[in-house]
Parts: C-alpha cells; structure tokens; sequence
C-alpha cells in the first residue's frame, strides 16, 4: 500500500485536530463605520499555538496577504487599527502593509512601532491611518513582529476557519512560507470608511464544456456572492452571459447572495457557430435595479464543433486483489457510483499483494504497468488524470473512502468534471455465442465524425475487454478473510491486446470482429464485453490515454439497430429522398411518418439543421 493511501486513511478514518480553540466571550466593539478585515472575522484564537514548525527564537517576522477579492469592498477605507491575536504573551513591536502587484512584485513597506504582549487579542491603533487606494489585481501583505522567548514555545494563532491561506515568515532576508493549508494567521484589520459599499458583487469558478456541439446545448455555471453591506434578495443580481462579446442569455441569482459563494447553473443552445475555438463571458450588469458601474466580469474558451455523439458509457479500471485488505472499499464506492447512475463500465483490474491472486493475468499486469499504478485499491476514470489533484504522473486515483456514499458522490462528480465534452465515435456492440463450440463472436462498429482523425487521432485504439460478474473467492477484508467474496465485473480477456487494435474504417464508420474460444471454467451466462475506443495505451504517455467512449453488453446481446441510420423512408436505402424528407421535417417540426431514431443522426435528441448536414454526408457516401 503506496503512502499516498496511508495519508488518506489516516485522514479519514481519525479525527484531526489542529490546536484546541477557544471563542471570545464577545466580539469586539466597532464604530457604526468599522468593519473587521481579515482571512476570517471571528474572535476566534488557537490555544497552544499553531501546528506546524516552531518558531526561531528572538524576532520573527511573519504575514499574510490579503487577496484582490477581500480587498475589493474596502477600497477607499482607511485601516486605522490592528489585531494581533496570540496563543502565548509574547512581545509585538511592529505591524506592517505592503502591496503586492498583480506580477508578485512587492512595493513599499509602511510600518508602525508598537508594544503588545497580551495573550489573546491585541488591539494596535495607527497614529496614522493607511488608506487602501490599489488597483483591482493588487493584493496586501500584512504582518507583524514578534518576539520568540522561548524556542519551544508557540505564541503565533493559527485558526482553522473560511477558506484556508498562506502564513509567510521573513528570514535570510526573504519571504518564505511559514505554514500553510493548518489555519489562518490571527491577524485583522480594523477598516474604517463612512460609505461602505451596499453591492460588491463578486464572480469566480466560471465552468462548461471544453468543447460543444452545434445543435446542443452548452451547459454553464459560476459563482457568486455579495462583498457589500447591503443586501440582495433572490434574482435580485442580472448577469449577462455572452458568446464572443454578444449576449446570449440573462440569469439571475437563484437564492439570497450573501458573502458566501453561490452557484448559479444554466444551458445555452448552441447553434449557427463556426468550427474553432470561442469565448463564454458572464458578466454582472445590475444589482436590485441598479446598473452597475464597473461590473465584474469571467470568461472562458470553449471549442466547436459541428457533429460528435453522445457519451454512452464511461470506463472504470478498478486496480484490486484478493489480498488487499481496502479494496472491498473500493469495491463499495464504485458499487454506490453505479448506484447514483447507469452508464458505469466497471472493469476489475486484479493484481497480486502478498499473495498470488486467482483472477490476476498477464494483460492486467500490462493495464497497471502502463497506467502506473503504485498502489490498491485505485482505479482509472475514462483513462483521465486528474481525480485526487491535478498531478499527471498517473492517470489512478485511490478508490478506499471509508464511506462509500461520500465515495460514489465524489467519483460521480469527478465524472461529471471531465464529461464536458461529446464523443467522437459511437460504440455498439453485438455478439453470438455457441453452447456447443463456446464459441463466441464479438463485432464491435459505429460512426466517427468525419474529422475523426483530427479529434483523435489516427492512431487511436479500439480495445475489447471480457469480463465476469459473480465469481466467489476468499478477499482479505480490513483485517479479516471473507471466503465467500463475490467479485464482479473480473478481467477475464482482452482479445485484441490490451493495446487495443486499429478501427476497420469504411469512411465514417468502422466494424471490428473478434473471435474468442470461451474457457470451460468461464460461466458464458455471467460474461459481459466493454468496448471502448481511446488514445493508445503506451508507456510515458499518461496524460494522453483518455477514452473518448464506451459500451458494455452481456455476451450474446445485440446492439445493432433495427433501423439503417438515414434511412427515413425505409427503403433500405439513404439518398437524396431521405434528405429531401428530412429537410421537410426539420423546417416543419412534425416528425411523424419517419422513424426518429434513424433521423436524428447525431444522437442529441433533436431533429434539426446539423442531422441534415450529416445526412448530406451519408447519401454522398452511399
């Protein structure tokens, strides 16, 4: 069991605490035009100091910065006062801003003596005030110094509230971080400023797809909240949302904005753009009726496209063995993942662990070792890095949550993160098999998008998996063996290659046949097939292995359709007449008389312009 895993137990399965805190009896009193700036606003003080290094004794130098988004309602204020909150009585003698520009560079230090040694808080008022006038991408450091008296004491507070920021230390003579992700510095501004503002509203977190269709929907969310003192009802922001500079859409904000973050969601029709890459923007345009002046604004750039497919399922390499002592809960998370939705190809992937596992081969030797996996249980999401952090020197993230339900909502919503964009091949997948011979056929076909090469790649794989579910054998389970253990979803063969093979293209679409002698010690009735069509399954390539779609059906399923895609009048044929029809459907919405599914060619549930285009493409083909 690799660290990583270690940790994330530990993590998980024991409290953690970071210093013992204690909670003023009150909150400071501040005049009818001062507010509390700072990383939190609470009396809150950590006793017996911050987790983490100790300080070095004699004085020590240390701050915190104040981001551009805390800053932004206090433009305009003066900070007249400091709060210095401290575990142990310790001397404070300086207290200092510097601002920081958008570069990182740091500017000019202005300072104030002071002498405080009080444990708790220490309230410094400023001969002279500083006014916060800084352009919109600057930050502020603030600090203070203080002396170490003794080297194993810990008088710095370190409080673990809101969202967490860096603490940094000045020594050697430069800035270095002191601790960070432990809590933040009890260190606060006291602002003062006779207009604060009612409204600051503030965006972050802009997402959508990378990529869109035209003919589809564009789907879109952000967050928000209010920096002002004042308040904004439900729909009471209007925020335009914008493709290239002209405006699509007007949302507002579903509930009460506050100043903690809300998400607001929505869909755009995506339809009429060109090919190639383009700009969504939200942007705030009024507050309860209000214009605003200088509105925030986000984008992000998305490509489109003018055909793809929808996802059918999504590939799930589980890495496991009967000796892992986690791995049942890895199994459990995957089981609730499967629970929360249907489009789950669950693939166990087994290895050894101390012991020589019963359903472990050579091909899933070769599905590990190339997607570096280092440890169970772990699994691999459409071959996409990414799940614990954004690290990409393995494409496996750890499986073993100890709850299962937190479990499958987290992988659900790591699925969801890198569902953004359509599938550049459908996957269907049919098969016979004899009783007699235990033999069995498996064809694989479907549609590409004609620049499927482009998207993909030329040399972009198709792999076919055999699995089988309700295999019983001993698992080794949190301490103790469970002999009757039922696996499912067991790697059983690969019959092309882990690698996969090269799709059989005839233009458009491709048909891939394999055929495969069933082992008497399989049981045909629990075997299924998972076809998936990827980039190639290489070594140093991890960033570049992500499955683009998949399908799994039970051995002896047929996934052909019972229709000839294009084919709207059923004549067998697809030509001119099917998009003379076509075209008459489209323009007059009424669908009746033709089979929908053979007319709805790019698979997103409607009948419009781009099934035409397509259709164009099939009957020049035919």
């Amino acid at each position: 069991m690799k660290k990583t895993l270690l940790l994330l137990l530990a993590a998980i399965l024991l409290p953690m605490t970071i210093g013992a805190q204690k909670l003023a009896p009150s909150r400071i009193e501040l005049a009818d035009n001062q507010l509390i700036l700072g990383h939190y606003t609470t009396d809150d003080i950590a006793l017996g100091g911050c987790w983490g290094k100790p300080s070095f004794r004699g004085l020590n130098t240390i701050a915190t910065d104040l981001t551009p988004e805390e800053l932004a309602m206090f433009q305009g204020s003066k900070i007249v006062a400091f709060r210095v909150g401290m575990s142990l009585p310790a001397p404070v003698t300086r207290v200092f801003v510097i601002p920081i520009d958008g570069n990182g560079n740091l500017g000019d230090i202005t300072e104030w003596s002071c002498n405080v040694s009080d444990e708790g808080w220490n309230v410094i008022e400023l001969d002279s005030p500083y006014l916060i006038d800084l352009p919109a991408d600057y930050m502020l450091r603030i600090g203070f110094d203080y002396e170490q008296l003794e080297l194993r004491d810990k008088p710095v507070s370190a409080v673990n509230v809101g969202t967490i920021y860096p603490t940094y230390h000045y020594r050697l003579n430069k800035w270095g971080i002191y601790m960070n992700n432990v809590g933040n510095l009890s260190l606060q501004c006291i602002a003062e400023n006779d207009n604060f503002p009612s409204y600051v509203v503030m965006l972050r977190n802009l997402k959508s797809q990378s990529i869109a269709v035209n003919g589809q929907d564009l789907s879109f969310s952000f967050e928000t909240c209010n920096k002002g003192v004042g308040n904004i009802p439900a729909n009471g922001c209007t925020y335009d949302i914008a493709i290239d500079g002209t405006v699509v859409a007007t949302v507002t904000n579903p509930e009460a904005l506050s100043d903690n973050y809300a998400e607001v969601k929505g869909t755009l029709p995506i339809s009429g753009l060109t090919e190639g890459e383009h700009t969504l923007s939200v942007t705030v345009v009024s507050t309860n009726g209000e214009a605003v002046e200088h509105p925030a604004t986000l984008s992000r750039t998305f490509k489109c496209f003018n055909s793809g497919f929808p996802r059918q399922m999504r590939l799930v390499e589980q890495f496991t063995s009967t000796y892992c002592t986690w791995c049942p809960l890895g199994s459990q998370n995957l089981t609730a993942l499967c629970d929360l939705r249907g489009d789950v190809a669950w693939v166990g992937v087994h290895q050894n662990m101390n012991g020589t596992d019963p359903f472990k081969t050579l091909q899933c030797d070769s599905i590990a070792s190339y997607q570096n996996c280092s440890g169970y249980p772990e699994g691999s999401f459409d071959r996409t890095p990414g799940c614990n952090d954004d690290d990409a020197s393995q494409v496996c993230a750890v499986l073993s949550y100890n709850s299962p339900a937190y479990g499958g909502a987290y992988f659900n919503s790591f699925l969801e993160s890198i569902a953004t964009e359509p599938s550049w091949a459908s996957v269907n997948i049919s098969s016979t098999y004899d009783a007699e011979t235990r033999k069995a056929i498996i064809t694989v076909n479907g549609d590409v998008v004609p620049d499927f090469n482009t998207k993909m790649g030329a040399d972009s794989r198709l792999t076919v998996y055999i699995t089988e579910d309700n295999l019983v054998a001993a698992q080794y389970n949190q301490g103790s063996w469970v002999d009757d253990y039922v696996h499912n979803g067991v790697l059983r063969l690969a019959p092309g290659g882990v690698r996969g093979v090269a799709l059989n293209r005839t233009g458009d679409s491709y048909e891939n046949e394999f055929e495969v002698d069933i082992p008497t010690d399989w049981n045909a009735d629990n075997l299924n097939i998972v076809a998936f069509i990827s980039r190639p399954l290489r070594s140093n390539a991890l960033s570049d292995l992500y499955v683009t779609n998949a399908n799994k059906r039970h051995l002896g399923e047929n996934d052909t359709p019972d229709f000839i895609p294009g084919d709207l009048n059923g004549d067998g044929k697809v030509n001119v007449s099917d998009v003379t029809l076509l075209i008459q459907v489209a323009l007059s919405e009424d669908a009746s008389g033709i089979n929908p599914d053979a007319a709805d060619l790019n698979g997103d549930g409607t009948i419009n312009v781009s099934d035409v285009t397509m259709l164009i493409q099939l009957a020049i083909m035919n």
